[in-house]
């Protein structure tokens, strides 16, 4: 009986919490911060470490001009997070983001310019050098999972010089069959 009634309170503090009404003013604040407050305001914790272990770099974003008057706020977390590519859960009364595997990347990201040089290293670790210029990260396992031996292959000598990420990315996979797609913030390489 005990556990149904605490199960029945989480369920409805979870459901109250999403409600509550927040604001949030400034000109210029990270997605992190931004979320820790809007958590503290509605009554739950916020788990810095777990969100910051999934989420960076998007969660260390800014965000300009913030201005959140009085919103519910599950919609307001909403409006920040989408634009980064993430998403969040009440865990155990605290927030926690996580990558929004739907969510496509920026554009901007794709078509920041970059330029890279270095020696011989894999294809992997060059396309991990090079998804960090533009403030994403790269999904290990999965592409490993489709692309070994591929991704292990070396490169002898790399040199991109202002270039979009894009055709970065094309310069160096083009020549070994494989193509890439960014998924919830992630690089992930897969075969032609």
């Amino acid at each position: 009986m005990r556990r149904v009634l605490a199960v029945l309170a989480m369920t409805w503090c979870a459901v109250a919490q999403q409600d509550a009404k927040v604001t949030y003013l400034a000109t210029q604040a990270s997605v992190q911060d931004i979320a820790k407050t809007m958590a503290r305001q509605a009554g739950v914790g916020y788990n810095w470490q777990k969100s910051f272990d999934q989420t960076n770099p998007e969660c260390r974003r800014f965000v300009n001009d913030a201005r959140i008057d009085a919103v519910p706020f599950a919609t307001a977390l909403q409006q920040i997070l989408g634009p980064v590519g993430l998403r969040y859960q009440v865990e155990n009364g605290e927030v926690v983001l996580y990558r929004d595997a739907n969510a496509p990347p920026p554009v901007d990201v794709l078509e920041k310019k970059i330029s890279y040089s270095s020696g011989q290293k894999s294809v992997q670790y060059i396309v991990i050098d090079l998804a960090k210029q533009v403030g994403l990260g790269y999904n290990w396992d999965k592409s490993y999972a489709q692309t070994d031996p591929v991704c292990r292959q070396f490169v002898d000598y790399t040199s991109i010089k202002n270039q979009p990420f894009d055709k970065a990315m094309a310069h160096v996979l083009n020549p070994v069959g494989l193509l890439y797609r960014v998924e919830g913030g992630q690089v992930v390489l897969y075969p032609r």
